[in-house]
Parts: C-alpha cells; sequence; structure tokens
C-alpha cells in the first residue's frame, strides 16, 4: 500500500487528498480513520478543540464504512488540499521504522473479526468513539486514550489482525476508567 502511495507521489508534482484515496482504493478508509487517530493520540491533543475536530473526522469517515459506501466522500475543501510528492516521499522515508515493525509483528488472523460484518461492526465503535471525543476533551487525557484505541482498530481492520482488535479493547476500557474517574 505504502509502494502504491510512493509511486504516486514520484509520478506527480503535487499529490492531493483525491489522489490518495483513489490510490489506496477500500484501504483508503482505514487509512483516512488512522490519521487524525494518530494526531489526536499525541501530546497535540492538548491544543484546545483539535481532539475534537479530529473525532469528527474519524466519525465521518468511519460511518461511512458502516453503510458500506463503495467510494469515500470528504467535502471538496479536503479532498482538494494537497502536498509536494517531494514531502510526502520524505514522511513516507520518516515512518519507514514504523511501518516495518507493524509488518514484522502484525499478520493476518482472527480475520472473521476485521473482515465484512465484524470491520463494520468495528467502524461502528469507531464512529461512536469519534462523536463522543469532542465532550472527552473535558476529561484529561481521556479523548487521547479514546484516540488510541480508534488508532489500533484502524490498524486491525488494516492489517487484517484481528488480535490488534482485542487489544484495542484495553484502551476503550481506559478511556471507560477516566471517565469514571474524573466524573
Amino acid at each position: 500500500m505504502l509502494g502504491d502511495v510512493r509511486k504516486l507521489a514520484t509520478d506527480q508534482e503535487r499529490v492531493s487528498v483525491e489522489n490518495l484515496v483513489d490510490t489506496l482504493g477500500r484501504a483508503s478508509v482505514s487509512a483516512l480513520v488512522l490519521v487524525p487517530a494518530l494526531v489526536a493520540a499525541t501530546p497535540l491533543s492538548g491544543i484546545p478543540g483539535l481532539s475534537g475536530f479530529c473525532g469528527l473526522m474519524i466519525a465521518l469517515v468511519s460511518s461511512q464504512a458502516v453503510i458500506g459506501r463503495r467510494s469515500l466522500w470528504l467535502p471538496d475543501f479536503i479532498m482538494r488540499r494537497d502536498v509536494s510528492g517531494d514531502r510526502l516521499i520524505d514522511a513516507l522515508d520518516k515512518i519507514s521504522s514504523v511501518t516495518g515493525f507493524l509488518d514484522r509483528h502484525t499478520h493476518e488472523r482472527l480475520e472473521l473479526f476485521v473482515k465484512g460484518l465484524g470491520a463494520k461492526l468495528l467502524f461502528a465503535l469507531c464512529t461512536l468513539a469519534g462523536l463522543m471525543m469532542p465532550l472527552l476533551e473535558l476529561i484529561p487525557f481521556s479523548a487521547s486514550i479514546m484516540a488510541s484505541f480508534v488508532t489500533l482498530i484502524a490498524l486491525s481492520v488494516l492489517t487484517l489482525d484481528g488480535l490488534v482488535a482485542f487489544l484495542s479493547f484495553g484502551f476503550l476500557l481506559g478511556a471507560g476508567g477516566a471517565i469514571t474517574y474524573f466524573v
């Protein structure tokens, strides 16, 4: 998948979100849920409103997977956003150690939970998590914990690793614990 993105970045001077969605095909849903989830799971989530915005993006994208849309719809102002091909290649180079780690440690296993109906149920949970994230900004770290849950769900569907999906529920329990503790 990243090889296809690298080829796209090599072939074009500017790469838009629309180009990426077309190149990634069905994997674009998981990838576009993963990106805002990763952002919200980092210390950047301390920026007021960022976790809420990321949560709404997660909900917008994952809800389309739940209803079974064949092609991903995003507003035009997002689809037209672009980056230079060289910058995209640099970004791919920077994450190569992480993607290499994921390739080595994730495997297609327990696929029943990450394909078909299982994937729809996981994306339904991502939709709910994304819709909760703006409210969770009021409770310290809970939006980041929820974003970590969504990150692992997106990774599990992207890599077809049902075990990663099971591990993600630990973060969901953590978010529930934080909410219970602070409320």
